[in-house]
């Protein structure tokens, strides 16, 4: 705890003294805290790269590239914690929409005015990127917008038979990846307002984690990808088990036995000191410009690992990769603490 609780990272600070230690927001050291997100610290380092007060690394896309540009980092800036009233947040949340919302609800990975002129590269909403920004909007004081909430909307209408999501236009069974975004979003969206069909959809999304049972196959009890076991951040629009089980506490799930198996994963994982390491984080692109045509957002390197080290320029990375991580020993605290498995002072 003392480690968390150390002044030069602030967002850790600030999440240990309030979700942890139980403080009011009133609290002098947690007002104190909270001011200094943005000013040092994580936060502030990101927002040092900011062009124009406004975006990062791309000014006509907030996805390309990969994993740099504003979208990727408005969603760790908001987890961190920034204040949605400073106005350099306000830009890029404005930009973003400017670029990327879509009429009928939801974003798009194509911006409204791309670069080049490209044949079949439909305006149209997507699931994963949805997911991350309503979620992230929410956090920024947009939960009320009317853009937001129509892209919730949206989003509860794309909800598979089985509870989940797939990005796949051909997909008929949830994806792990795909549903943990607008889980991600409705439990931000519905602390804000809980109407019932957000609220039903939730129950569907996490019964389809929990059928699952957090990284396995609802047939055997195989893990899907192996990767889903070692702990990562940025998510980006990954997951593994440590996420499924912050957004099902999140969303106020605990006492479920088929959490248990992730569980015992989580502890595991805990080092000698009582601290949990960054297994990986996602490489970003080597270069910004697209490698085949703009409409193409995807390249084999984001799904490379940094496993220990350091990445590259567009990775988006708060700790050193294979050592132990405040970040990933504060959500790992966070679980625990959800699910009653953790005293604190």
């Amino acid at each position: 705890m003392d480690w968390l609780l150390e002044e030069n990272e602030p967002s850790v600070r600030y999440h240990a003294l309030t979700q942890l230690l139980d403080r009011d927001q009133s609290d002098a050291q947690v007002e104190k805290t909270r001011a200094g997100i943005g000013k040092h610290g994580w936060a502030a380092r990101i927002l040092a790269e900011q062009k124009e007060n406004t975006y990062w690394d791309n000014p006509f896309s907030c996805i390309v590239p990969k994993f740099s540009a504003c979208s990727w980092q408005l969603v760790v800036l908001a987890d961190l914690g920034v204040s949605g009233k400073d106005p350099r947040i306000r830009n890029c949340a404005e930009h973003l929409m400017l670029l990327h919302n879509v009429d009928e609800g939801g974003f798009s990975l194509r911006p409204r005015k791309p670069p080049v002129e490209i044949k079949d590269w439909p305006l149209q909403p997507h699931i994963c990127l949805t997911g991350n920004m309503v979620r992230t909007l929410g956090k920024l004081d947009y939960a009320n917008d009317a853009r937001v909430r129509k892209a919730m909307d949206w989003l509860v209408t794309m909800q598979l038979p089985d509870g989940g999501w797939n990005c796949s236009p051909q997909g008929k069974h949830g994806s792990f990846m795909a549903t943990v975004q607008p889980l991600w979003a409705l439990s931000e969206m519905i602390a804000a307002d809980p109407q019932e069909t957000w609220k039903q959809s939730a129950r569907k999304g996490l019964e389809f984690l929990l059928k699952h049972r957090v990284y396995m196959s609802d047939t055997n009890d195989s893990v899907v990808l192996l990767d889903f076991l070692k702990t990562h951040y940025p998510m980006h629009y990954c997951y593994d088990f440590l996420h499924g089980l912050r957004i099902l506490t999140e969303n106020g799930v605990k006492n479920d036995s088929r959490m248990d198996d992730a569980v015992r994963v989580l502890l595991a994982k805990r080092l000698a000191d009582g601290r949990w390491p960054l297994e990986g984080v996602y490489r970003g692109w080597r270069h910004a410009h697209p490698m085949h045509n703009w409409e193409t957002v995807s390249r084999p390197e984001e799904r490379e690992l940094i496993t220990e080290g350091w990445g590259t320029d567009r990775s988006i990375q708060l700790e050193e990769a294979g050592k132990p991580s405040k970040w990933i020993t504060l959500q790992a605290l966070l679980v625990l603490e959800r699910l009653g498995l953790l005293e604190t002072p």
